[in-house]
């Protein structure tokens, strides 16, 4: 565990660099695509931290926000019309609350990734199934009180890391395609390479 944390914290610093090179981004489209890449990583960094902490229920709790903000910010790229994002990005009234514009749901939008990235929507329907356990964390069920109770393993920590990773991964695509800069797809292929023994599939000491 500890190793695996270590070096997903050095995927992190790598994520955090190809953002900052896919900066400034070139359209309204791509500002938001982006805007979503930070937020999803942010999310993504403090469950990291919260695991180090053993702070692991807010942690879990965090799955399904690092989870949706990777597919919007894909969506928002490939799928989301002009007259949405135009709605979207009217600015909101001081003390107005309500969302300006929401998008569809989670499905609606992977089917509209689905023909720019076949493979990554694969990824994120089958990481869908096996994380939907963690909804239970943000709204109370019964995962969350038996975790309070005995606490969580840690071999599905290291299961929740790996697939942490994997969406980083996948943001990763998504930045850079928004990016439009051509020299960022031989770093996300070098970053790939680098760090493929914390991903599902690699080493967890």
């Amino acid at each position: 565990m500890a190793d695996l944390l270590r070096r997903s914290a050095a995927f992190d610093d790598d994520v955090a660099a190809l953002l900052s090179a896919a900066w400034p981004p070139p359209s309204q489209r791509t500002l938001i695509s982006l805007a979503y890449c930070r937020s999803a990583l942010e999310h993504a960094v403090s469950q990291r931290i919260l695991i180090e902490g053993q702070l692991t229920g807010t942690a879990l709790a965090l799955v399904r926000l690092v989870f949706e903000s990777v597919i919007r910010a894909a969506w928002v790229l490939h799928g989301a019309k002009d007259d949405w994002l135009a709605k979207f990005s009217v600015p909101v009234d001081a003390g107005q609350l309500d969302e300006p514009q929401m998008g569809p749901p989670i499905p609606a939008m992977l089917d509209a990734v689905e023909p720019h990235a076949p493979q990554a929507v694969s990824e994120l329907r089958q990481l869908g199934k096996v994380l939907k356990v963690m909804h239970s964390f943000v709204h109370g069920g019964v995962h969350a009180v038996v975790h309070a109770l005995r606490g969580y393993p840690d071999a599905n920590l290291i299961f929740v890391l790996q697939n942490r990773n994997l969406l980083l991964l996948i943001l990763s695509n998504v930045a850079v395609m928004a990016s439009q800069q051509p020299q960022l797809m031989g770093a996300m292929r070098a970053m790939r390479e680098a760090h493929a023994d914390c991903m599902p599939g690699g080493k967890a000491s």
